[in-house]
């Protein structure tokens, strides 16, 4: 093994060889080419399908990137905590769970896995004669 210093014959690159076949899927090259995606914008004025826009919201309960991890970790601790059979049925995917639990029409069935509390009942409003007797 020689090493290279200034008066040595050029760098001849790496000893790494590589055989196996490619992975890579030539025929998709012109859909992640962002020369092509910029001419067809220039022509069209559209993005292409499938780019997602950046979405605002109200996220001011997160204050820095730390608190931000520690909120992520908190629920994906809370969701392994719960029974397999239950993961099993979100596919074990936080994501799915969170996007279930936040649906209004899963409400009731959320109730029944015990994922939300289920409402507290409404107290039924008093009789106008039996909170105030001056009212007779």
């Amino acid at each position: 093994m020689e090493f290279q210093n200034v008066y040595s014959t050029p760098f001849r690159g790496s000893d790494l060889e590589c055989l196996d076949p490619s992975l890579a899927q030539q025929q998709f090259k012109d859909e992640v080419d962002i020369n092509v995606l910029l001419e067809r914008f220039k022509v069209t004025g559209q993005l292409p399908q499938g780019v997602v826009l950046p979405s605002y919201g109200d996220f001011s309960a997160v204050v820095d990137f730390r608190s931000a991890q520690e909120a992520l970790r908190r629920a994906k601790d809370s969701f392994m905590a719960l029974p397999a059979s239950l993961r099993e049925r979100f596919r074990n995917d936080l994501q799915e769970l969170l996007e279930f639990v936040s649906d209004e029409k899963n409400r009731d069935e959320a109730v029944r896995l015990g994922l939300v509390p289920a409402p507290s009942p409404a107290p039924a409003p008093a009789s106008p004669s039996a909170a105030d007797p001056s009212a007779s």
